[in-house]
């Protein structure tokens, strides 16, 4: 570890703090618009096209590409109003390592008065720690009813997504 990096320790009491008071809501939304999720997160950063919150994981642990996720991770999630996909950063709750990147693929970020909401298009990529990437839920995708001008859009974003985390590992 490098001089001045947050220790371990550090880094739990930092996602403990999360869980205290949440800002704002992040809601998942189906590809036919129903809720299907909102969880409380805490607004990190926010740019003209993008912003980025930090959110405890509070649902049962599990394994979704080889991906580990459990209660208490902490999660730094990316969003994009110019984008077709939102990237969240898994940091195991224990240690405050990173267990690797969850894309999911779907419409562009909408901001409202309590929050954001991303429209889920069930197509997602896990990213492990190690750079492996892995398609997960391609059937479910090939399932919804999606103009092809969105299907067409979906699979543009997936592509660039896996391009994008190609190059930090082949530079």
């Amino acid at each position: 570890m490098f001089a001045g990096a947050p220790s371990s320790k550090r880094r739990r009491s930092a996602c403990a703090l999360l869980a205290a008071a949440p800002v704002l809501w992040v809601r998942k939304v189906s590809a036919d618009g129903r809720e299907v999720y909102r969880y409380p997160a805490r607004l990190l950063w926010h740019g003209a096209q993008s912003l980025a919150v930090a959110a405890v994981f509070r649902m049962e642990a599990m394994v979704v590409g080889g991906l580990r996720m459990a209660a208490g991770d902490c999660f730094v999630e990316f969003y994009y109003a110019n984008r077709w996909y939102n990237i969240f950063a898994v940091y195991a709750r224990e240690n405050g390592r990173l267990r690797g990147w969850y894309v999911n693929i779907g419409e562009p970020l909408e901001v409202g008065p309590d929050g954001v909401a991303y429209r889920d298009l069930a197509l997602d990529l896990v990213v492990l720690a190690d750079g492996r990437q892995v398609v997960v839920d391609g059937d479910e995708f090939a399932a919804l009813a999606l103009t092809r001008g969105e299907r067409r859009r979906a699979e543009a974003a997936l592509n660039a997504v896996q391009q994008r985390f190609r190059r930090c590992w082949h530079r």
